[in-house]
């Protein structure tokens, strides 16, 4: 096989000779709130086991994680965002890019309650004792998940959370009429239109369902199930489980593991005894599990740049390929312990105030919600340009004076700070939030109109004559107020 470049999201990712790429994610869906979006998909199984995952919006990468599930945040109320998603193996291969999916970051009333009727239902595989549904899941913006139901006529049979299923023990050549409906917060339901399936002609024999499906260990990918079987005329010979309308693995035992699973993702598993000659039971009542949270080990940030933007500022930015609650940047002093100079919610950060013709190491560790801090990144080493000593002192008390939420989905918020006095005269502030300015100001003041719902982590730093910065202030977060509508 040549060596091929695999174009992606406008950009290129170059691929190892002989080796093939992941499997494109599938099945994206969509949820909003007021200002992010969740984004959750299916990771074939066929192909290289990825590593990590890209959202792409406009070839851009806008977010990564290393299960299958993303929540983009900060987005402007209102807005609209079209996103697709790939997988990347360990060797940076990436996938083409899932189909694409739109939602806007909204939320406002009324809103409902499960009352979307699940669409695409349809039959995906039929056997002289089984059939397969699918169906989507997917809802507009205004409406909540609800419970799915699969209904044969008209009474419920099985009761999911996913987007499939799997009817056993049936009757060879027999007719069955399904619907999939959606359980509102009433208890109403809201089915699809009736379809009809016959099964294939064949032996009437079926083994009995097997009972008490228990959940066993759990780790971050994967999860131990058992069953006991029951006493049949026709034995069975091997056990399939399902989630929803697809076997995951057919066993001979009473026992599995479910391997090659994503980190903190809810599963879903019914199994069927299988006779000698193919034909299913029943399944069992379904048993729910969620592998473990946490990656092990947790994935430290990679590619550390550090760039020297005057004799007094470093930009320093990085790239974490799961989602992290916040990122610590770490000094590293020779011969002494690493110090910690600021802990930030983006993967980048300016660091004012340094000595000119000054040299310094720094390295990042990622922090999560539960699962504790990563390894240190590489270190890098940068040295600030040559240039005058003096520095404005640091300025003190960054707050939001005033906070007004406008009617047309911004708001109008004021910040001031104190600037205490010193030798090197001050002719301005620069205000960054991560390594990007945010804005500028002449004074200890400024009132910004900005888009409503993000929350911007902000920091100021006061400028001199020759344009050296002071160490910046302590980091304040404030969220964009906005009217909603009614």
């Amino acid at each position: 096989m040549l060596t091929a470049c695999l174009v992606v999201g406008g950009l290129a990712t170059p691929a190892l000779a002989g080796l093939a790429a992941p499997a494109a994610p599938t099945g994206v869906n969509a949820t909003n709130s007021v200002s992010s979006i969740t984004l959750t998909w299916t990771q074939p199984a066929t192909g290289v086991r990825p590593a990590h995952f890209r959202v792409y919006e406009a070839g851009v990468v806008v977010a990564r994680n290393t299960t299958t599930r993303v929540t983009v945040r900060n987005l402007a109320f209102g807005s609209s965002h079209t996103y697709q998603v790939t997988a990347v193996d360990s060797s940076g291969q990436e996938s083409p890019p899932s189909a694409p999916v739109t939602r806007s970051a909204f939320t406002g009333g009324p809103v409902a309650c499960g009352i979307t009727v699940p669409s695409g239902f349809a039959s995906t595989e039929v056997t002289a004792s089984s059939v397969s549904l699918s169906w989507s899941n997917a809802i507009p913006f205004y409406d909540m998940a609800g419970t799915i139901v699969v209904l044969e006529n008209s009474t419920v049979i099985l009761q999911t959370t996913l987007n499939s299923a799997r009817i056993g023990g049936l009757a060879p050549s027999s007719t069955h009429t399904y619907q999939v409906a959606r359980r509102d917060c009433t208890g109403g339901l809201h089915a699809s239109a009736p379809l009809t399936v016959t099964t294939a002609p064949g032996d009437p024999q079926r083994p009995a369902p097997p009972t008490g499906t228990t959940v066993g260990a759990r780790t971050n990918i994967s999860i131990a199930l058992s069953w006991t079987p029951l006493p049949s005329a026709d034995p069975a010979v091997a056990y399939a489980v399902y989630e929803g309308g697809s076997a995951v693995t057919v066993t001979p035992s009473t026992s599995t593991v479910l391997s090659g699973l994503w980190r903190d993702t809810a599963h879903e598993y019914r199994v069927a005894a299988v006779d000698s000659a193919g034909n299913e039971s029943a399944l069992s009542a379904a048993a729910q599990a969620s592998t473990q949270p946490c990656d092990s080990p947790l994935p430290r940030p990679v590619g550390l740049t550090a760039r020297a933007l005057s004799p007094s500022s470093v930009a320093l930015s990085w790239t974490h390929i799961a989602q992290a609650t916040s990122f610590t940047v770490l000094r590293l002093p020779p011969g002494a312990a690493p110090v910690s100079e600021v802990t930030v919610p983006g993967q980048s950060v300016m660091v004012t105030g340094l000595p000119s013709a000054s040299t310094t190491r720094y390295a990042v560790v990622a922090d999560t919600t539960g699962c504790g801090r990563s390894a240190a990144s590489a270190p890098v080493t940068v040295t600030t340009a040559a240039g005058p000593a003096a520095r404005p002192p640091r300025p003190a008390d960054l707050r939001v004076v005033s906070s007004t939420p406008n009617f047309d989905f911004t708001g109008t918020v004021t910040l001031g700070w104190n600037q205490p006095s010193g030798s090197d005269p001050v002719v301005g502030y620069r205000l960054y939030e991560g390594a990007t300015l945010f804005a500028t100001s002449a004074s200890t003041s400024l009132t910004l109109r900005l888009p409503g719902g993000p929350t911007h982590t902000i920091s100021v730093a006061a400028v001199d004559p020759a344009g050296n910065e002071s160490a910046q202030s302590v980091l304040l977060a404030f969220t964009v107020p906005f009217i909603p509508p009614p």
